[in-house]
């Protein structure tokens, strides 16, 4: 197989991933290259090809590459958390200018506990471990739910039309997120963690300065309305797609309980 590279051809052997193929170029690259476009789809540096193909490489200062970013530093926040207060979850809200604005359930949000959080995560972008994919039938993956008792990624096998649920795993930690992530953890070096409103800022960089982080332009009107929004979902008990899908699951079965009663 071959893949083509800024117009330069390169031979693919089976079962080498594009992070081999390119590693030169990567490495002499004057950006941080975190995943790339392959026949107009965004990959891993570790999806393997499986025919010809023209690839892209991608940085932060792309739109693909700061998505992937942000999911990588998401991911780390919620490794971290876990590791350091077991079991409490946390609501990613919506996002505030190169921030994502993030609740605890079941825990209090000080200084303290962000401070925590913040070195923890630090710790584990420093130790650059690897993030690997893994995938699952649907099968599979209702015994793994039904063994682990845990909701992490579990929204997935709600939706009957797919085949295969993935999660990404790294250590001992594990937890679903649309679309493709970073490698591994030591991409993610630019973040910041802050209190707000009754929450807090998962901060990251903007396009244009992928190496520090922008003064943060407070939008209150835009706070404001989002928190209503999220307030009400609140009080409805319907602020995540798993409880939302279980809402509607269980509505439309009391609807065809009734139907049939009706009928008899």
């Amino acid at each position: 197989m071959k893949l083509l590279y800024k117009d330069k051809e390169y031979e693919i052997n089976e079962g080498e991933r594009i992070l081999e193929v390119l590693k030169e170029e990567i490495e002499k690259s004057d950006k941080e290259i975190i995943t790339c476009n392959f026949n107009n789809e965004i990959k891993s540096l570790n999806y393997i090809p499986k025919e010809d193909g023209t690839v892209e490489l991608l940085d932060y200062t792309n739109t693909e590459g700061k998505r992937v970013y942000v999911r990588g530093i998401m991911y780390v926040m919620a490794m971290a958390i876990q590791e350091l207060y077991n079991d409490v979850q946390v609501t990613i809200n919506y996002q505030l200018d190169n921030s994502m604005f993030c609740t605890f359930e079941e825990l209090e949000i000080t200084d303290e506990v962000l401070e925590n959080i913040k070195s923890k995560m630090k710790e584990i972008i420093e130790d650059n471990l690897p993030i690997t994919k893994v995938a699952m039938t649907q099968e599979e993956a209702e015994e793994f739910y039904e063994k682990e008792k845990t909701l992490r990624g579990i929204l997935q096998i709600d939706t009957e039309t797919k085949e295969r649920v993935s999660l990404y795993y790294c250590k001992d930690y594990y937890n679903y997120f649309y679309g493709v992530m970073p490698i591994s953890t030591g991409y993610m070096k630019v973040f910041d963690i802050v209190r707000y409103s009754k929450g807090f800022l998962l901060r990251y960089p903007s396009k244009k300065n992928p190496n520090k982080l922008q003064e943060f332009k407070d939008n209150k009107k835009l706070m404001s309305t989002l928190q209503e929004y999220e307030d009400i979902h609140e009080v409805l008990k319907l602020n995540t797609i798993y409880r939302l899908n279980k809402r509607v699951e269980e509505d439309e079965r009391k609807r065809n309980n009734t139907s049939c009663r009706s009928f008899t």
